[in-house]
């Protein structure tokens, strides 16, 4: 789970929104849950600015022990170091296992990123989970009515745009992704491990 910079963005200018790590934190409990009641080990490890780990285990006693380890946890000002994550994962997770990386990506990340989806891809199976801004949609389907409105489009179509060609890379590297708005992550992540599960690829 991605715990830097980009995790503190909001949809919502509500006082009590959710921020993006919020979103993230609820959704990796859900699936853990899920998960564990499917008789699957479940754990955490976090990154960016914040390093906390819970190893995997088959219980439901595992769910807390992830909610404990993660119910304080503030998004930082760090930049995630995806590379370094994966390799803490490769020593104490050294049988397959379906890794999800829970991130808000940007494509100034992709540095660390390529390497660390290879490092893991020669052990696991990796599903790249990242928060696409409600922002970017509502600006594309907003009425064309005024020079500004014609900028703002643009702009969100060419951010869009350069944000496929990162997935497609990352499609090519034989890794699966979901790029989804924050409110839809928790269902979209758990359908996508249910037809992991449902296809025999676990």
């Amino acid at each position: 789970i991605d715990c830097g910079r980009c995790m503190a963005a909001k949809d919502d200018t509500a006082e009590d929104a959710l921020s993006h790590f919020d979103h993230t934190l609820n959704a990796a409990l859900l699936l853990a849950h899920v998960a564990a009641r499917q008789g699957d080990a479940v754990g955490m490890l976090t990154m960016g600015g914040v390093h906390r780990y819970s190893e995997p285990r088959k219980s439901v006693a595992a769910v807390n022990a992830i909610l404990n380890r993660a119910y304080d946890i503030e998004p930082t000002l760090a930049v995630p170091d995806y590379e370094q994550a994966g390799r803490e994962i490769m020593t104490p997770v050294p049988r397959r296992a379906l890794v999800i990386v829970l991130t808000n990506l940007r494509d100034e990340d992709d540095d660390t990123l390529m390497p660390a989806l290879a490092l893991l891809r020669t052990r696991h199976l990796v599903v790249l989970a990242s928060l696409r801004e409600a922002i970017l949609g509502r600006a594309l389907s907003a009425r064309v009515d005024s020079f500004d409105r014609a900028v703002t489009h643009a702009a969100a179509a060419e951010y869009l745009a350069e944000r496929g060609r990162i997935f497609r890379r990352i499609d090519a590297a034989g890794v699966l992704a979901l790029d989804v708005e924050p409110e839809r992550l928790p269902i979209a992540l758990v359908n996508r491990y249910l037809e992991l599960k449902r296809g025999g690829t676990l």
